[in-house]
């Protein structure tokens, strides 16, 4: 593979096409990096001075700081400094994280001094603050914890012999951005701030070319630089990394409960256990057979059930090939776990128990660590979260009785309400697909709190078992589906173990078939439950919904690391710069 497709991914800038009307955007990272694509004597012909970062509005904050020149000033100012080495780390043995120096002396009073104490630590530096000749301030970061560098000209001299004119070099050489290692002693400040009193000149283990800016705003620029996104706009940060806690807590949660995790095929000759298009590939062994990548990992869970494993759960990812918008991607997180002799009611207490620890979690998190998430209200977590049922909500709301759903002409009836009541029909005109329409306007825009819905149509669930509801007198799926601020977090089953009436609730399921719809028979699946599948409590949860009401974000590319698939994508769209001399001011 030639170098650039192979770094095609990591290097958007070597596309081929830049949108008009955007091309500023892109360009204002790309000229910078493609110093490095071309041999160093084209340097003057592609790299630019860079005025400013983001949009217009952004421009009128100096993000960059001109002074530094463009990336070839820069080079050859490290070249001149004797700086731009890479050096590989030497990690003495007083080594510490920054949590760890934090940990250890933030009780020191103000004004006091450890010299006794020899300390090293490294970090992202965030800021330079310069205090006539002969002092300076560095902040430096590290997984989002800062801790403040003070550097003396005289210390320095009596330490390591340095004069007065190699530390004026120092501090005009360190710029925002550059990675750097620090040896020196505790100290805290006459104002109690615990700092690091540098014993020796801080050494640059890795210089940021590019000028960090200090705010970075344009949407286009943000997405296709996620790293330097991440760097500049630490809620971005703060929302990947809990993210992880969350995944990590839920995971906690389920083990502390005797669940053993597992992981499961992704690629498989078709999908089951959702209603969703699936996505098509090929694999090189069976280059004649269409393969699928699957949509939930529902029937090998429970397939891990029948082989005897009682309690058993997977977080992963699943692929359904359809629309983006703010809450759907089509590669997204899914936690299912599966319950041995567990009814609904287990179901719901669990899931009622897990999501208020959660909010707990998440908010002592907040307090100590992620300041710019924004604060949560707990106590809408507080059990027993409210509970509305499917049929009999949606008659009350309707004034009306809906037709009986298991009969022949239950979707010519149900158009016939639609039509009667003025509500627009989806593109599908299955009865599912009505009954989810009518769920949408009736039912979920009154689920802002925790809302368990219940005992759907039991056309609606062919997984689940059913049962005669003495409400409705409607077929209905033993079903719970969770809504919260209005969205579907999670879902849970009491899973339909008799081979027979999987095998009916499969043909049924065959006859509602549409664009989406396109599941088939799954004999394999049906010959595994004749070997006995206990009664079993299934649940499944959006793990990247879950992140964005925690984090309160809007829309699902907030909590991925890289975004939706559209910013994914077109990470990969080739670009070339047509105009080399541009001025971005």
């Amino acid at each position: 593979m030639p170098s650039a497709a192979g770094l095609r991914f990591l290097r958007p800038h070597l596309s081929k096409y830049v949108p008009d009307g955007r091309k500023a955007a892109y360009i204002r990272f790309f000229t910078a990096t493609q110093c490095f694509v071309h041999h160093k004597s084209q340097i003057n012909k592609i790299a630019q001075p860079i005025r400013a970062y983001g949009s217009k509005a952004s421009r009128k904050t100096k993000e960059i700081d001109e002074d530094r020149g463009p990336i070839e000033a820069r080079i050859k100012e490290l070249e001149k400094g004797n700086a731009l080495k890479y050096p590989r780390i030497q990690k003495p043995k007083h080594s510490l994280t920054l949590v760890e120096y934090q940990s250890r002396y933030g009780s020191m009073i103000a004004g006091e001094k450890r010299p006794a104490e020899a300390v090293a630590v490294c970090g992202r530096v965030t800021s330079v603050r310069v205090a006539g000749k002969t002092l300076c301030f560095v902040d430096i970061d590290q997984e989002g914890h800062t801790l403040q560098v003070v550097c003396l000209s005289q210390e320095l001299s009596a330490f390591a012999g340095l004069s007065s004119a190699d530390f004026q070099r120092f501090y005009r050489l360190l710029r925002r951005g550059d990675i750097i290692s620090v040896e020196g002693v505790p100290y805290s400040t006459k104002s109690g701030e615990v700092s690091i009193s540098a014993s020796e000149l801080p050494v640059i283990l890795s210089p940021s070319l590019p000028q960090l800016p200090t705010k970075l705003e344009d949407p286009e620029t943000r997405v296709r630089n996620r790293h330097v996104d991440m760097l500049v706009n630490k809620k971005v940060s703060e929302t990947i990394r809990l993210r992880s806690h969350i995944i990590q807590y839920i995971r906690d949660f389920l083990i502390k409960d005797s669940f053993l995790e597992v992981q499961t095929p992704i690629v498989a000759d078709s999908a089951s256990g959702a209603i969703a298009r699936p996505f098509i590939t090929v694999a090189t062994e069976f280059s004649e057979k269409q393969l699928t990548l699957r949509i939930a990992p529902e029937i090998w869970l429970k397939r891990l059930i029948l082989g005897g494993m009682d309690r058993v759960f997977e977080i992963g990812p699943a692929f359904r090939n359809e629309g983006l918008d703010a809450t759907h991607n089509a590669e997204f997180t899914t936690c299912e776990f599966y319950k041995s002799f567990s009814d609904l009611e287990d179901l719901i207490s669990m899931t009622e128990n897990m999501l208020s620890g959660l909010a707990k979690h998440v908010t002592d998190l907040r307090k100590w660590s992620y300041r710019n998430i924004p604060e949560l209200d707990t106590e809408q977590f507080n059990a027993p979260f409210k509970r509305l049922e499917f049929i009999p909500e949606i008659e009350k709301r309707l004034g009306e009785k809906l037709p009986n759903l298991a009969a022949e002409d239950a979707q010519e009836k149900l158009l016939t309400i639609f039509t009667k009541h003025k509500i627009a029909p989806p593109s599908s005109l299955t009865l599912p697909r009505l009954l989810d329409k009518l769920s949408s306007i009736y039912l979920e825009p009154d689920c802002t709190a925790p809302t368990f819905i219940m005992h759907h149509p039991a056309c609606l669930a062919p997984l689940a078992k059913s049962f005669k509801d003495p409400k409705s007198q409607q077929l209905v799926s033993a079903r719970v589906e969770l809504f919260i601020q209005n969205r579907e977090i999670a879902n849970m089953y009491e899973e339909e173990n008799s081979p027979f009436e999987q095998r009916k609730k499969f043909l049924e399921q065959a006859k509602w078939r549409d664009e989406e719809n396109t599941a088939l028979l799954d004999e394999s699946y049906l010959e595994a439950l004749e070997w006995g599948l206990p009664p079993t409590g299934g649940f499944g949860c959006g793990i990247d919904r879950l992140c964005m009401l925690f984090s309160g974000a809007t829309r699902i590319s907030e909590v991925l690391a890289f975004g939706s698939l559209k910013n994914v994508v077109n990470l990969g769209r080739e670009v070339v710069v047509r105009e080399r001399n541009v001025d971005v001011r």
